[in-house]
């Protein structure tokens, strides 16, 4: 299951195998890197080409699932899922593919609403995995999660939790300090403890893009709101991968804060040439400015040019930016243009008590 702080195969015959390997090498690397780095909609392009010209493209099923699954439809994730894993039984990965999206469908549906069913699911397909492969990291990562959070009743349990963080210290001791900050997460525990073990990851590899982003996101908070140590570990992680989203939006979000304006183009300049499909960059600012009530001007614009993009998958939502664009807008005095922005965001919004609040304050 994704979180944040503040979301492969056996072959018969082998010349068979040689010559598929051979034949999409280069395709499936490519795939494997927009699935790692968020490029859903480029990686759903990849994976549909694939599935023309083979339907039992195991490893375009599995991606196809991870675009469902990064855009909230999981049910067809899941059914994705599970097409791959019976394309490809015998890949731990693609059995952790589809662990990941039931741990998201079992999230949304609630006790009351079958997720015991899919969390008991899970347990099977993040089995099956780790017998497949004991050694896979983000596999273990998600069993370790399943019996932090699961009841014990259904099979949860603290003392096998900790069991399977220290096989990913035995493995990986970079991944175990990441994975010791996810765990606090899950026990709501202080973001400063958090914090401790995810610099000792970035110490170890700081190439570890999950645990640069994670610190950064930390530093960035309201909590701690250490925009200079923030644009640090955001630079870094920039470095260790480029053409990912994150760490740009906590870089722009800080130097937002820190009001470094030509710095601050330059970041948007920067992530516009390595991310062009998402544009979560400009929305990260506009937030910071509005959050600090700082140049506001400068937020709508961002806000504006965000509107004019579709949303990757995973980043806020046009409803969501109309929502905050609204509250830009109020700021201002301009209070018609903003119930304008707020009857834009109310359909996808309209159960959230914030925007209850907002509208009734602004569009009445």
């Amino acid at each position: 299951m994704h979180s944040s702080f503040f979301t492969l195969r056996f072959r018969a015959v082998l010349l068979f195998a040689l010559f598929v390997s051979i034949s999409t090498f280069a395709f499936s690397a490519d795939g494997k890197t927009l699935f790692e780095q968020g490029h859903f909609r480029q990686l759903s392009r990849v994976a549909q080409e694939r599935l023309k010209s083979n339907p039992q493209d195991a490893q375009a099923l599995s991606w196809m699932s991870a675009v469902y699954d990064a855009s909230g439809d999981f049910d067809r994730a899941v059914d994705f899922s599970r097409r791959a894993t019976e394309a490809a039984p015998t890949s731990s990965e693609i059995h952790c593919q589809f662990a990941d999206v039931l741990g998201d469908q079992a999230l949304k549906l609630g006790v009351l609403g079958g997720g015991i069913q899919a969390a008991h699911l899970m347990r099977r397909e993040l089995d099956l995995s780790l017998q497949l492969d004991p050694r896979n990291v983000r596999c273990l990562k998600e069993s370790m999660g399943l019996y932090e959070q699961e009841p014990a009743i259904i099979g949860g349990s603290k003392t096998k939790a900790r069991e399977t963080l220290q096989q990913i210290y035995d493995i990986n001791q970079a991944e175990g300090a990441l994975s010791e900050a996810m765990l606090l997460q899950m026990q709501k525990r202080p973001p400063a403890e958090m914090e401790v073990f995810l610099r000792r990851a970035v110490q170890l590899n700081p190439r570890l893009y999950r645990a640069v982003v994670d610190l950064t996101s930390i530093l960035d908070g309201d909590g701690a709101r250490r925009y200079t140590e923030a644009e640090h570990f955001a630079r870094i992680g920039i470095a260790a991968d480029p053409d990912r989203v994150g760490c740009y939006t906590y870089l722009t979000a800080a130097l937002a804060h820190l009001q470094r304006w030509s710095d601050l183009d330059a970041a948007l300049a920067e992530a516009q040439r390595h991310v062009p499909d998402n544009a979560a960059p400009l929305f990260s600012a506009a937030v910071a400015l509005l959050e600090s009530s700082t140049d506001l001007p400068r937020a709508e614009r961002y806000l504006r040019q965000y509107l004019a993009h579709d949303p990757e998958a995973g980043a806020p939502t046009q409803s969501t930016a109309h929502w905050k664009l609204a509250l830009v807008l109020e700021k201002q005095g301009r209070m018609n243009d903003a119930a304008r922005e707020l009857r834009a965001a109310a359909v996808k919004n309209s159960n959230d008590p914030a925007f209850k609040k907002d509208f009734k304050r602004i569009a009445g």
